[in-house]
């Protein structure tokens, strides 16, 4: 009778102590079978609500280097002009006037102090005007450099849209990885939780020992310790799209899911032929034609100008008894000119040309081989990544499997504690590395786009 008693009252504990640790498990998995709230109305992110199209609107708005390239190409425009200005006739204004000795182009030949003449009032005044018949080809070239010149400028500001749109998209993606770890971070601490309080029960019953416990305790201080990295990793992510939208705005966003969807790529080598458009090359390769075209009408120089000259004027004097002729007067004539000797300026400014040139063709061909790069490099990430995700995926689910068996042991007494908190970091090893890998596939593939002079829309892979 003895033993039968000892029997039911060990019976009894076991059942007590199922019991216990059942009741959080179910718990536990009544808060897991909730539907996750939607992106838009996250409790944690206290924040306006931001989308993705209205962060890239925000973006081509107020960013300054748009801003600046835009100012670039207006000015560009304007030295075109400038250059053009040569195609058309120079008019100018002058009035002179001379009081005492002094006269209009006097030449003051005489020893100082002599008198050439009585003191007279007088003045001129006229037009003159200048202008270019035929300079063998300088203007022309001078004016097809500027034109190029503001077509690399124009090309400049479409990769610096493209840019911009890219920058924001990957400043975005990051934010909502960095969201996705707290949520992980979050979950890790709730469950973590509750096995403590689980084991606390156990051990305040004397079923299990204080090391147990400790052990638990251990775990859900690094769980609170991720959790708060997590947290400022995020905020510091707000503050990054900040930066890329080029605002100051609020440190806290509400940002929309944006699903990641594997998609098999484009051939390596027609997404290199397609990089060969992207507005980067296509603007180094204005400026190595204009430096072409100015070397040019540097060398252009050398041969002769010929222009035409007219002008008109009014010459009055103030003494009406001198007998000089005055009223209106005009003149026309032709004027050739040709450099004989300029101090090597010209043949330094065809040197200064050459250089120009070969600087451009060296940065052309420096682009076009960072494009090659940068597309061989997002290839083989968004490859990499689209790997990852399936090995993470598996990884999560065995890690699941394994932490759900191990508690089950330990609640039979056939497993430790060490067991269940290895699990748990393994899931959340799991769940992190998974997370990371979706996102930075997506972020992959938004430089993969950028490099082949696309941009992707993120919002329309969102079901």
């Amino acid at each position: 009778m003895r033993q039968h008693r000892i029997v039911v009252s060990r019976l009894l504990t076991l059942s007590i102590a199922v019991l216990v640790c059942l009741w959080p498990q179910a718990h536990l998995q009544a808060e897991m079978a909730k539907p996750p709230a939607d992106s838009t109305k996250r409790s944690s992110s206290p924040g306006r609500f931001l989308g993705i199209r209205q962060a890239i609107e925000i973006a081509l708005q107020k960013h300054p280097t748009l801003q600046s390239a835009d100012a670039n190409l207006k000015s560009a425009e304007a030295r075109t002009e400038q250059t053009r200005s040569l195609y058309y006739p120079q008019v100018y204004a002058n009035f002179d006037s001379t009081a005492g000795v002094g006269g209009i182009n006097s030449r003051f030949v005489a020893p100082a102090g002599a008198m050439l003449r009585q003191n007279l009032s007088q003045y001129a005044g006229g037009v003159i005007a200048n202008q270019r018949l035929y300079d063998f080809g300088f203007t022309k070239n001078l004016v097809d450099s500027s034109k190029l010149a503001a077509r690399a400028q124009e090309q400049d500001v479409n990769a610096q849209r493209i840019l911009v749109i890219v920058t924001v998209q990957r400043a975005y993606l990051n934010s909502l990885k960095r969201y996705r770890l707290v949520q992980i971070a979050e979950d890790t601490v709730r469950e973590r939780g509750i096995i403590r309080s689980q084991v606390d029960v156990l051990y305040r019953q004397q079923l299990k020992s204080k090391l147990d416990l400790a052990l638990v305790q251990v775990e859900l201080t690094n769980a609170e310790s991720m959790l708060v990295r997590a947290r400022n990793d995020l905020r510091a992510s707000f503050a990054e799209i900040n930066r890329a939208m080029g605002v100051s705005g609020p440190e806290d966003y509400v940002l929309e899911d944006i699903s990641i969807v594997v998609r098999q790529p484009r051939p390596l080598e027609s997404l290199i032929t397609a990089s060969l458009s992207h507005p980067e090359l296509q603007r180094a390769k204005e400026v190595t034609r204009s430096a072409e075209a100015r070397l040019q009408a540097i060398k252009k120089q050398y041969l002769p100008t010929v222009s035409a000259v007219a002008s008109a004027g009014d010459y009055e004097t103030f003494d009406t008894s001198r007998n000089e002729r005055t009223g209106g007067w005009w003149t026309a004539g032709a004027l050739i000119s040709m450099p004989l000797f300029t101090g090597f300026l010209i043949e330094n400014q065809v040197r200064e040309a050459k250089s120009n040139k070969e600087a451009a063709d060296a940065g052309s061909l420096n682009i076009e081989q960072a494009l090659t790069q940068q597309v061989t490099n997002a290839y083989l990430d968004t490859v990499t990544f689209a790997q990852q995700i399936k090995l993470a995926e598996e990884q999560v689910k065995t890690a699941q499997e394994a932490l759900q068996l191990a508690r089950q042991r330990y609640k039979l007494g056939l497993g430790s504690i060490v067991e269940v908190t290895q699990s748990e970091v393994a899931l959340t090893g799991a769940q992190t590395r998974l997370a990371e890998a979706q996102y930075d596939y997506k972020i992959a593939e938004v430089t993969l786009a950028y490099t082949t002079s696309q941009t992707m829309d993120l919002t329309a892979v969102i079901p």
